[in-house]
């Protein structure tokens, strides 16, 4: 294994067959109320990706711009219609959300949102996926709660063997 570029902070990629199947099955099922789809925090975007191989509008949203560069380059390499933009996925005043801990200290709250760059704001989508730190799925559960239309589901991956599916009622 040979480094091609600058290590990226708090990167870690979760279980992409995992999610894969948790996406087939949401699909099959026609479990969201629409077909937008957003990842928030998208690294290198394979589960936006994913999401559109089963018939998403996918997007995602990232705050490492080397990352965004290497998604669009994925999704052009295996020709998937996805849209990322670089910016936070926490929308204006969002930050307003977290309460301080040490757990969510490295979440980015001084990007702009990266819902400009789409078009789009937080609540136009059915399902969301959420790959949270440990300490960060109050965060990320509280943001859906408060900006997420009604029937929207929140996809998170909790690790190897844990995904959790929550709907905004």
């Amino acid at each position: 294994f040979v480094r091609q570029g600058p290590l990226i902070p708090n990167f870690v990629a979760c279980d992409f067959a995992s999610v894969n199947s948790a996406l087939a099955w949401i699909a099959a099922r026609q479990l969201a109320p629409g077909r937008a789809f957003c990842e928030w925090g998208s690294g290198f975007g394979v589960v936006t990706l994913l999401a559109a191989l089963h018939e998403f509008d996918a997007c995602g949203i990232e705050v490492e711009a080397t990352l965004i560069d290497e998604a669009r380059r994925l999704a052009d390499d295996f020709n998937i219609a996805a849209d990322f933009a670089h910016g936070s996925a926490i929308p204006p005043n969002g930050q307003d959300l977290i309460e301080y801990a040490e757990d969510v200290a490295h979440i980015d709250t001084d990007s702009f949102s990266g819902y400009d760059q789409l078009g789009l704001e937080i609540d136009d989508f059915d399902l969301y996926f959420a790959f949270p730190w440990p300490g960060e799925r109050a965060f990320w559960e509280s943001l859906f709660d408060h900006y997420a239309a009604a029937g929207a589901l929140l996809l998170t991956f909790e690790g190897r063997e844990d995904m959790r599916l929550c709907r905004h009622v």
